[in-house]
């Protein structure tokens, strides 16, 4: 018999958008929760990231009569993603598909404000079903009204830059299109700055409005340096958890349930090594080393696509930078990206020769870019 320290209706561990977005499902049907956070900075690699988010047939896309539907957004999964096991089943899928307007409806309903990306294309949009314009992101978020929960962010910085911006910057010395868009940039920026704000857009405005519905506006709870180190099994269910905190090991019992969303291994070089076949520099959260993979299975839980990624190729660390991951670069005209190679890596995940990879593992859902 377990002496339990505390409880909850939900423990979610991990602080990315997954981890996130299960809490607020959570605090909006008035259960309790409690988020833990392994190491000292919360967001995980959604923090880092370029924060879009694949909704197909979403409420913003009705809104303005963007033609989509269930169908071509199953029939382009089934072209894309296929079926590889459980992870990608056709049931995954239809529920997936069918709870975007729920996602949408409830985050907007706590404040979220989320914006098109008209311009940002399926990765396969020649495929059927594929479309331009599914992605949705968070409207430059100020960050000052998380107050000093922004200096534990995982974000590297506050930028009011949104993701169809990206591809034009680059461009904004060569081409008038590109110009237009580096200048809105700049008014937006200054914009922020007039009125007193300190917009983050991205990734690190979609983590800052996440923290300030779930934690700051309903109350629950989220420790940070608070690893979790086992599960606690009963009867063939997960009851609970044992999380360090404060030195300390607490027992933590959760009514409903525990949500793993502590991100994949990418951090951990010797389970890249070992399911990917590659060392490889990750730009991701350095946090990310796969313990709640390894204890869920230690507890019996089932994995899949261990061996898979979403791959992108980055810079490798020098004696004063840290890895740097490549986007706008590999879509500016005229470039050639090379490393001291002479040929790819047989193990590459693609053609392309670069000086790293990095990696984030799929085993849960994330923002894409």
């Amino acid at each position: 018999m377990v002496d339990f320290d505390r409880e909850v209706d939900v423990l979610v561990v991990g602080t990315g958008a997954a981890g996130f977005a299960t809490a607020l499902g959570a605090v909006d049907d008035g259960l309790s929760v409690l988020m833990v956070e392994s190491t000292a900075k919360w967001g995980g690699n959604s923090a880092k990231s370029g924060g879009g988010m694949w909704l197909p047939n979403n409420p913003l896309m009705r809104a303005d009569r963007v033609a989509d539907s269930r169908e071509e957004a199953l029939a382009y999964l089934e072209a894309t993603v296929g079926t590889e096991g459980r992870a990608s089943s056709r049931e995954r899928k239809e529920a997936f598909v069918d709870g975007v307007a729920d996602f949408v409806d409830t985050a907007r309903k706590h404040g979220m404000t989320f914006v098109r990306a008209p311009e940002y294309a399926d990765y396969y949009p020649e495929r059927p079903g594929g479309k331009i314009g599914r992605g949705i992101e968070h409207t430059p978020y100020d960050v000052r009204k998380i107050g000093a929960w922004w200096k534990t962010s995982q974000a590297p910085a506050a930028m009011p830059v949104l993701t169809d911006d990206v591809w034009l910057l680059g461009r904004a010395w060569s081409t008038p299109s590109g110009f237009r868009r580096g200048a809105k940039l700049v008014l937006r920026a200054l914009g922020g700055i007039l009125t007193g704000r300190k917009l983050a857009g991205i990734g690190a405005g979609l983590t800052a409005s996440f923290l300030r519905a779930v934690v700051i506006d309903n109350k629950a709870e989220l420790w940070l340096n608070s690893p979790l180190e086992d599960l606690i099994v009963r009867d063939g269910h997960v009851v609970g958890a044992r999380i360090g905190h404060e030195g300390r090991t607490l027992a933590i019992r959760a009514r409903r349930g525990v949500m793993l969303a502590g991100g994949g291994f990418d951090a951990n070089k010797q389970w890249r090594r070992r399911y990917h076949g590659i060392d490889g520099n990750p730009s991701g959260a350095p946090g990310n080393l796969g313990r709640p993979i390894e204890i869920a299975m230690a507890a019996g839980a089932a994995v899949e696509l261990m061996d898979d990624a979403w791959w992108g190729a980055s810079v490798a660390p020098t004696s004063v930078t840290e890895p740097s991951f490549i986007v706008g670069e590999r879509s500016f005209p005229y470039t050639v990206i090379v490393d001291a190679k002479e040929t790819a890596s047989p193990t590459s995940p693609s053609p392309t020769s670069t000086s790293a990879t990095t990696c984030s593992n799929t085993t849960g859902t994330a923002p894409t870019g």
